[in-house]
């Protein structure tokens, strides 16, 4: 794996990532992560989701492989007849007429056994890795369906101040056309924009159904309401002021120790390892072990014979010495996948930091900045109409701005939390503990 070498080089091998209990280092936890109803819900997800159920049950079955993989080959016991006359099948007449009992062993050849357990262990380490994955994957597709579902409530709840900047307007259209300082025309482009949030009421309800069942969906099937905060309240952005990405350099060290997914294929490079060994010594010969007793009718004696046999690899040119040569190719190809996956994430988790540090300043620029501008701007256009010093467009416009500037800052803090989530999960970053 010189390639993870040069460009992780902290990376050491695949060996130490199987071997690492723990990781030796850690940052500090972003404040998505504390979100208030977010924990219990991926509690829930984690304890129903049959997904990793599945994963788990096959890591129960991984573990039962193991013994089996080194036992001895089952013993065959021969019953028989011998020399038994066919016509008249008088046991006592022929001296050669016997019935023996033969038991017989097989003894791999030394090693064979151990590597088998060795090759049934590893599959048991990737069992345990894909568990591992398929655990934070699903707490990654938690964290982004919980921030989506909080976005769509938030939609929801700056559509309803948006529906009612529209009924001011109204009225102060109604008012200024009765009294004749304004056109028809302004009373009913302003009920037109209150019919046009009516009907983009429906899909917002839509929205929020949808984000509501992909909750249900992740932990197994409907439950009490999760709860999601508004993401416009005051007491989300502050939250995001003291987050801070962690330096490239950290990320790496965090990836290559503890990335379940590197993991996995670190796992898989030292399984078709140990399945190598297992090829290499396939043809070495085995052993069978015989004892046969001969009973005799009569009052002859019975015979006893032993015996041992030896296997002889005459075909290994076309078994076992090609299927050893295609083992050592799978641990190539699966020491290459280690290798490109290693690259790869390291570039994807560079990229996901870079994101998360333009997320969280356009969030405080949006927060700090454009939605306060955008606020005074639909006041003051709203009052300057009234005095007739603004065409009624203009009002609308306003409102419209602060209405698109609230959908995107919740969009902005939606995206940023479920950015986190899966930062954390390429990381092993196990905030949820």
């Amino acid at each position: 794996m010189r390639q993870v070498f040069q460009q992780l080089p902290i990376a050491g091998s695949a060996a130490l990532v199987i071997a690492a209990g723990f990781p030796s280092v850690a940052f500090a936890q972003s404040a998505v992560f504390e979100a208030p109803g977010l924990r219990a819900y991926v509690a829930q997800v984690l304890a129903r989701n049959a997904g990793l159920r599945a994963a788990e049950t096959r890591l129960g079955a991984a573990e039962r492989r193991i013994a089996p993989a080194g036992a001895l080959p089952d013993p065959m016991v021969t019953l028989g007849a011998m020399s038994v006359p066919v016509m008249s099948f008088d046991v006592d007449r022929e001296a050669m007429t016997q019935f023996p009992v033969m038991v017989q062993q097989r003894f791999p050849f030394p090693g064979k056994q151990g590597a088998g357990t060795a090759v049934a262990r590893a599959d048991s380490t990737v069992a345990d890795s894909r568990r591992g994955m398929v655990e934070a994957e699903l707490v990654a597709g938690s964290v982004r369906a919980y921030y989506g579902l909080a976005n769509a409530r938030t939609a929801l709840e700056v559509w309803r101040g948006r529906v009612a900047l529209a009924d001011q307007a109204i009225a102060v259209a109604q008012v200024r056309y009765e009294t004749g300082a304004a056109p028809q025309t302004d009373l009913l482009r302003a009920r037109l924009r209150r019919a046009e949030l009516d009907e983009e009421r429906q899909q917002l309800d839509a929205v929020v159904a949808a984000g509501e069942a992909r909750l249900d969906a992740l932990r197994g099937g409907p439950d009490q309401p999760i709860f999601t905060p508004m993401l416009l309240s005051t007491a989300v952005v502050p939250g995001l002021r003291g987050d801070s990405v962690p330096a490239d350099s950290l990320l790496r060290r965090l990836l290559v120790e503890r990335s379940p997914v590197l993991r996995t294929a670190a796992a898989e490079v030292q399984r078709a390892e140990r399945t190598t060994r297992v090829f290499a010594i396939a043809g070495r010969p085995d052993f069978t072990v015989g004892f046969q007793v001969a009973p005799r009718f009569g009052g002859r004696e019975p015979f006893v014979t032993a015996l041992v046999g030896i296997s002889l690899p005459l075909y290994a040119g076309r078994k076992q010495g090609p299927a050893a040569d295609a083992a050592r190719l799978d641990a190539v190809a699966a020491d290459h996948r280690y290798d490109d996956l290693a690259v790869r994430l390291a570039a994807e988790v560079q990229a996901i930091a870079a994101n998360l540090e333009a997320l969280r300043l356009r969030v405080l620029q949006t927060a700090d900045e454009i939605i306060p501008l955008a606020e005074a701007a639909s006041a003051s256009a709203l009052q300057r109409y009234q005095v007739g010093a603004l065409e009624f467009s203009a009002v609308l416009d306003a409102q419209d701005d602060l209405f698109r500037a609230q959908l995107r800052l919740a969009g902005l803090i939606a995206g940023y939390g479920a950015a986190w989530g899966d930062l954390a999960a390429l990381i092993g970053q196990e905030w949820y503990r």
